[in-house]
């Protein structure tokens, strides 16, 4: 009984991520980070200049 609980607990857990995987990941989050940071800016300085 203990071994039927245990593999049906080990199949509805997600895969292990691999260091590969967590660092692309981490890369691809950066990558989306500074690309909203740019617009953020851009937002920002149009908004300062259309106010003169």
């Amino acid at each position: 009984m203990r071994n039927i609980m245990s593999s049906a607990f080990h199949a509805l857990r997600p895969h292990r991520i691999t260091r590969g995987d967590r660092r692309m990941r981490e890369r691809r989050t950066a990558w989306a980070l500074v690309a909203f940071s740019v617009l953020l800016a851009c937002v920002e300085l149009y908004i300062v200049y259309s106010a003169f």
